[in-house]
């Protein structure tokens, strides 16, 4: 069984705390421009240009579960274990075709909102309960991830890497909100394109001595694009294309477009470097099998173990810099988002509908300073990042997106409908997870059944709302003030 070699030179082991140390810094220049302004917390102000939208848009999917995980599948399966990734591109691709215009001219700041605008505020609330609790999980598989990472480099033990990775990324996006990530995740962007394309994949091809001999060396399957399984690829479509679509990490950053153009081109863009990304990680995880051999006992330990081994000096810290880069995007996004859900759609409503923005923020503040422990605390008792990836996409795309897709193309839909869908399909689905397991199709797929059989039947016996669809369309079709 390969083992496990952590960082030995101190260049390598500089570069990485300084990145750490970075992040922290920028977090406190988001907490001075972001001081009681709400829109610059939440959505970084809304004009976030095609430019910098693109990339940190990309790096809001590509986390831990991209990286890391997308690396220990491809250390698996071969070039199938693209797939998880690459169906994450594909939905991102579907959001910018689909509604991605329509979201930017909502100019909203939740999904929650959406429900509310476009149903009640009982189908708002019990949806950003259901989204919060998503957002809220894929940033403890972020953490995981990131520790997982941390504790391969530096030898302390995982639960004390992960205590480490969820306080730096809870101080700077408590500190800065959106201002901040936005910066983050730029940088990131940066440091995880030049990591894995320039440095990991033309040094790890030299180490192994070319294409030829990888394709000489590795078992044929490793090549054949469905050898993770027909079955699982359609289970990763269920998931990630259907939750990309409607994650409230994904919607948040749309918000933050500077223009509809941009959310639309922007996310279709973003999508198609996200398909890229996932084909040479998983590449990447092949290479770490005849780098560090077969039979790791952890395959999503596999890339920053090869990295260790054939990258020189100095850049071997850049580029596992990246790695965290990739998991601390996602992180920081996912744990803003269900912030700003319990902020927008819970307490706003139900405790003080009249509070001002500079009240609003601190309470949002708050709120993400309560979720970042509770996060660090599951990620410690949790260890594995499929796994919390797998039950978070189950309830979003189970639970969440019939309605929310009623909501743009069926005016006939009703609150009644979307409310009675998103309680009994996230019933069925947690049923069907301790019936079948946690791996299995079925709760997806049940899941989802449920919510449009019942969504479109109780619809169908109930009336719309005509006062508020008419706003409803009306905002749609209107383009935000420049």
């Amino acid at each position: 069984m390969a083992g496990i070699e952590t960082i030995q030179n101190p260049i390598d082991l500089a570069v990485i705390v300084l990145y750490l140390i970075g992040m922290l810094g920028i977090g406190w220049y988001g907490y001075r421009k972001t001081k009681g302004v709400l829109e610059e917390f939440l959505v970084a102000g809304r004009d976030i240009p095609m430019w910098m939208y693109i990339p940190v848009m990309s790096t809001v999917v590509l986390g831990g579960a991209s990286t890391i995980g997308g690396g220990g599948l491809g250390y698996e399966h071969g070039l199938s274990g693209a797939w998880l990734v690459i169906m994450l591109g594909l939905g991102l691709i579907g959001l910018g075709f689909l509604i991605s215009t329509k979201l930017v001219n909502l100019r909203a700041y939740s999904l929650g909102e959406v429900l509310t605008r476009r149903y009640d505020r009982k189908s708002g609330t019990i949806g950003a309960l259901v989204t919060a609790l998503y957002a809220l999980t894929i940033s403890i598989t972020q953490v995981i991830a990131i520790g997982k990472v941390l504790q391969s480099l530096l030898g302390y033990d995982q639960s004390t890497m992960i205590v480490v990775a969820g306080i730096i990324v809870v101080a700077y996006t408590f500190l800065g909100g959106m201002v901040s990530v936005t910066i983050t995740d730029f940088v990131q962007w940066i440091i995880m394109t030049v990591g894995i394309f320039v440095l990991a994949i033309p040094l790890g091809l030299m180490e192994v001595g070319g294409l030829s001999a990888v394709q000489a060396e590795l078992d044929p399957s490793y090549f054949n694009p469905t050898a993770i399984g027909l079955e699982t690829i359609g289970g990763f479509f269920l998931l990630y294309v259907l939750g990309i679509m409607i994650g409230q990490d994904i919607w948040q950053r749309t918000w933050t477009a500077d223009s509809p153009e941009t959310g639309k081109k922007g996310n279709i863009i973003a999508g198609s470097y996200c398909v890229v990304y996932g084909v040479a990680t998983a590449f990447l995880g092949m290479l770490a099998i005849m780098v560090v051999g077969p039979g790791m006992s952890d395959p999503e330990l596999a890339l920053p173990e090869m990295i260790l081994q054939v990258v020189p000096v100095g850049f071997a810290g850049l580029i596992l810099a990246g790695f965290i880069s990739a998991m601390m995007s996602t992180a920081d996004a996912t744990l803003l988002a269900s912030s700003t859900l319990l902020t927008n759609d819970i307490y706003r409503e139900f405790v003080e509908p009249d509070a001002s923005e500079r009240r609003q923020t601190r309470v949002s503040r708050g709120i993400l300073l309560g979720l970042g422990l509770i996060a660090i605390i599951i990620a410690v008792e949790i260890g594995g990042v499929v796994e919390a990836l797998t039950l978070a996409y189950d309830i979003l795309s189970g639970a969440i997106f019939v309605p929310i897709f009623g909501a743009f193309f069926w005016k006939r839909a009703t609150w009644q409908g979307a409310f009675t869908s998103i309680i009994v399909s996230t019933i069925v689905i947690f049923a069907s997870i301790w019936y079948y397991g946690l791996f299995a199709n079925m709760p997806i797929i049940l899941g989802l059944i449920a919510s449009f059989v019942v969504f479109v039947a109780v619809s169908l016996v109930t009336e719309p709302n005509e006062e508020k669809l008419d706003q409803w369309t009306s905002d749609l079709e209107t383009p935000p003030e420049v």
